[in-house]
């Protein structure tokens, strides 16, 4: 490996549900000179894409095929290493060719597809930071269905429950891994849209490194790797900005469900967590126990058909997969004049 050595390069997480903000902190971390992220590759996650085929390095096709990692990230398929036993090799490997050709010391990247894998990635990455984002989930949920109309990614059957149950889950292993000593800094998006540059600096700090005062802006940013879509226009721009008061879009069944996490979630942790919203309305209680349950069994049959999409992506003919990908574009096309996101997780 060429540059700086693999024992002097860090791994770093960036981990929340979708609409959080995390595509904004991506593009604000990368802009420092030892920074190095990828976007939503999520090569962590597809073992089974090795499953046979490590040798010859077939996966990196199908890695291109899931979500275009390869091409989107600019990485040369001959220089990486032929024989990598597994996809957590892999990504150690691929990720730090990426920050050494940056000259970067830290590597890793920003996905919402680990927000419940957090523990997962602490076991297989020992030596890696954390940093999550938080958002009101009320903001959250608004974006994602001002996002499923230009794209169908976030038109996807139950992804509410996947934010709802998921921000649960992340706030449990967040806990879980500062018990155990591991190294997590914790910052919302509310405050990083009003107070860039001092967030910033501390996370500057949490990471070790110094604070380079372009980190506080938008302005020559490289987003060469983001997917397209209207709903990444604020990235895309120069200007940083929080959540506007806009129409009230969510249903007020939505609504009432989130406030009752809300309440589960402050009464839970204290009343520290979640910071926001500030307020939820007057007489709310927490969801009854059979409420939770149901969402819990729901919840974990969505997580089920996750996995068993990567395995058929893994087993089944690519032909096949371009066949249907083919099919299943042409059918978005004619509901949507938005662009589609090219990728299925």
């Amino acid at each position: 490996m060429s540059g700086r050595s693999a024992e002097a390069l860090r791994p770093l997480f960036v981990l929340s549900v979708w609409r959080s903000g995390s595509s904004l902190l991506y593009t604000l971390l990368n802009q420092h000179s030892q920074i190095a992220l990828l976007y939503e590759a999520n090569l962590p996650l597809l073992q089974p894409f090795f499953w046979g085929r490590s040798r010859s390095n077939a996966w990196l096709e199908r890695w291109e095929f899931w979500n275009q990692s390869l091409s989107r990230h600019r990485i040369s398929v001959g220089l990486v290493p032929a024989d990598l036993p597994d996809a957590w090799a892999a990504t150690r490997s691929v990720y730090q060719s990426v920050a050494c050709r940056k000259q970067a010391s830290i590597w890793g990247e920003k996905t919402p597809s680990c927000y419940d894998r957090a523990l997962f990635l602490a076991d297989k990455f020992p030596d890696a930071r954390f940093i999550v984002i938080w958002r009101d989930l009320h903001a959250v949920l608004r974006s994602l269905k001002r996002a499923s109309n230009g794209d169908a990614f976030f038109k996807k059957v139950g992804l509410s429950y996947r934010v709802l149950l998921g921000n649960e889950n992340l706030r449990e292993a967040c806990g879980t891994l500062i018990a155990q000593g591991r190294l997590v800094y914790e910052v919302d998006y509310e405050d990083l849209t009003s107070n860039t540059c001092e967030c910033m600096k501390q996370m500057c700090q949490f990471l070790e490194i110094p604070f380079e005062p372009r980190l506080d802006s938008l302005e020559g940013a490289d987003r060469s790797a983001i997917f397209p879509g209207e709903h990444h226009a604020m990235v895309r721009g120069t200007v940083i900005s929080g959540d506007r008061k806009q129409t009230e879009i969510l249903p007020a069944a939505v609504r009432a469900k989130i406030d009752r996490y809300v309440c589960r979630w402050r009464r839970r942790y204290g009343g520290a967590w979640p910071r926001y919203p500030l307020e939820v309305p007057e007489g709310t209680s927490p969801p009854r126990f059979a409420e939770v349950c149901k969402d819990r069994v729901i919840y974990h049959g969505l997580r089920l058909f996750d996995q068993v999409t990567v395995m058929i992506y893994s087993v089944a003919p690519l032909s096949l997969l371009r066949l249907y990908r083919s099919l299943d574009r042409h059918k978005a096309s004619k509901g949507s004049h938005g662009q589609r996101r090219e990728v299925n997780q």
